[in-house]
């Protein structure tokens, strides 16, 4: 079909319902189909996105990254010694804790689907910072790993539901420049966590041990932002009450106009039997999660791997900080070149990964001795998140319908949890085991960002030629990437 026959979206919007945002105006068609509106208009929308909605998943990424953080933190705090943990159990600390994000993550799939996921999100990030603040409480190591379980098993939903909500607010370009923002948050939380342990343990007058007040302050900033979260983002572009009907209108048009849809409520088995037949975006999504992860090992034993350098606990925590200033240099760097070179995001990819492939040859090669180098190598090792923007950026811009879309986020959150769960293993008793998969890890990574580019040009010549050759039959409204013959893949 030709590009203004497109078929109309059902802008009554299943998801929302008079049970949850009480009585809200319809969208209709028509309205939509003849609206026009002015670049100032959308600017002006688009300020007032920025403002009332990326704040908010701002806050929430903070909140998570800051407590998966607190764990490194905690152990050079006194938590291995106070709970008598040997190597393999403090490694169990984090293994655990992404057994239960693995195990949830295939519930939050489902129910992202029928639930708006707004609500749905805010109610599980209070539930955590419930679970984070109970960590201060074991006394056996025991203990601490069951209040790790429930931990994970809440904060899956964040990074999936993240990537969701970001596709029904903005346009596939701003997408990466919004993912940023979010996924910056992971830098901003290792700068401030690093000195939040600082100074808790330079003035904890001593009654509470350092690590447990550690748990008990981030709990209350994850309770705080869940709480802000649930009542002030709204389910949809329809139902957001601080835009006016025409601005409702414009924010429903913007995304008609890139190909994409709402959050419909509804679960397509034939979306996920498309995923489950070898979908090239599905398992790359898989993968990307996996080694994006897999290879984090530099940042969550950052701080024992300054210790096994010879520096006390102090000293970890401020030499150690200034890895996530890097990680959101590079971060914006990492915008900046998809900005630039917006068809390149696979080529940017894989330039970023040689920062931290380098950071963990240095750390693996030098000796006790290096002093500086030693630190600026785990820096350089840290340096992931960039990276990860880029791959969320691709996860994001290239899947369409609605059940596809949280099938493949949700891949991607699986084979992170699933690296996350294996890698702590390799880090037992000395760095440099880690290291080495590491390494490997990284070049993997390359190895799969050539095969994705590659391929995403190849359908798209595909594409081309098929749409040329039939109109396209409109039995849905919720095209998959495949289905949609307009659909490009940017790569």
């Amino acid at each position: 079909m030709k590009e203004e026959q497109k078929n109309p979206i059902d802008y009554a919007l299943d998801e929302v319902s008079s049970e949850h945002v009480g009585e809200i105006e319809a969208i209709k068609e028509e309205d939509i189909d003849q609206l026009e509106y002015t670049p100032e208009e959308e600017k002006a929308l688009l300020r007032k996105i920025d403002l009332h909605v990326l704040p908010l998943m701002c806050g929430i990424f903070f909140a998570q990254y800051l407590d998966k953080q607190s764990l490194t933190y905690a152990a050079v705090f006194g938590l291995k010694k106070d709970l008598h943990m040997k190597a393999h159990d403090y490694a169990w600390c984090t293994t655990i804790f992404y057994l239960g994000q693995l195990g949830s993550t295939f519930l939050f799939s489902y129910l992202m689907t029928i639930i708006p996921r707004v609500p749905l999100t805010g109610a599980c990030v209070v539930v955590w910072s419930v679970c984070c603040m109970c960590l201060a409480a074991p006394s056996t190591k025991e203990g601490f790993w069951v209040g790790r379980l429930f931990l994970g098993v809440f904060e899956a939903v964040v990074q999936p539901a993240c990537v969701l909500i970001t596709t029904y607010w903005y346009r596939k370009r701003e997408q990466p420049m919004r993912a940023a923002f979010w996924i910056s948050m992971n830098a901003i939380a290792q700068i401030v966590g690093s000195y939040l342990m600082y100074g808790i343990g330079k003035t904890n007058p001593g009654k509470l041990a350092d690590w447990r007040v550690m748990f008990l302050a981030c709990g209350a900033i994850s309770l705080v932002a869940g709480l802000l979260f649930y009542f002030l983002v709204p389910i949809s572009p329809s139902s957001a009450w601080f835009l006016n009907d025409r601005e409702k209108q414009i924010a429903s048009k913007r995304i008609h106009e890139e190909s994409d849809r709402f959050a419909i409520n509804k679960f397509s088995v034939g979306q996920l039997k498309e995923c489950l037949k070898f979908d090239w975006l599905f398992y790359s999504a898989f993968l990307f999660g996996f080694l994006i992860t897999v290879t984090s090992g530099p940042i969550i034993f950052q701080s024992l791997i300054l210790a096994g350098f010879g520096y006390d606990k102090y000293d970890t925590m401020k030499y150690g900080s200034p890895a996530g200033a890097i990680q959101l240099l590079f971060v914006w760097i990492a915008v900046f070149a998809v900005k630039v070179f917006p068809r390149e995001r696979s080529a940017i990819a894989g330039c970023l990964v040689a920062i931290p492939l380098t950071g963990s040859i240095m750390v693996l090669s030098l000796k006790r001795s290096s002093g500086w180098w030693v630190i600026v190598g785990s820096w350089l090792g840290s340096v992931i998140t960039c990276i990860m923007t880029v791959l969320l950026s691709l996860v994001a811009s290239n899947v369409r319908g609605n059940t596809k879309k949280s099938l493949c986020s949700n891949a991607f959150f699986v084979g992170y949890c699933l690296a996350a769960i294996i890698y702590p293993q390799w880090w037992l008793g000395t760095y440099r085991g880690g290291l080495i998969v590491t390494i490997i890890m990284w070049v993997l990574l390359i190895v799969l960002l050539v095969f994705y580019r590659f391929k995403a040009i190849q359908e798209n010549k595909k594409k081309e030629s098929a749409s040329f050759e039939a109109e396209q039959v409109i039995n849905d409204d919720d095209f998959t990437d495949k289905e949609n013959v307009h659909h490009r893949y940017v790569y």
